[in-house]
């Protein structure tokens, strides 16, 4: 049996609107950074369905992909344990 393990990401943020999460999810894989677009968790979720992960090491990048196309998230949290035991912390 081959387990794969499931990737692990250190930040997600959430969005008013489907649309913006889809649109910043494209500029950041077209950027060949590791982001994962999933269901706003309902701890989280505030106004909208998606949210967008994706790791540490891509913050800056991932600033500078929001900053040049105007679109901002609702709230970003860093991603504290794993899998059904992930909780959240705002950072902005």
């Amino acid at each position: 049996m081959i387990y794969i393990k499931a990737e692990k990401y250190d930040y997600i943020m959430v969005f008013t609107c489907h649309q913006r999460a889809l649109y910043i999810y494209e500029h950041l894989t077209k950027r060949n950074i590791k982001a994962k677009l999933v269901s706003a968790p309902n701890k989280i979720n505030i106004s909208c369905t998606q949210a967008v992960k994706f790791k540490d090491i891509d913050m800056e990048i991932v600033q500078t992909e929001l900053y040049r196309n105007n679109i901002y998230p609702t709230a970003m949290y860093k991603i504290l344990g794993e899998g059904k035991n992930e909780t959240y912390e705002l950072v902005e």
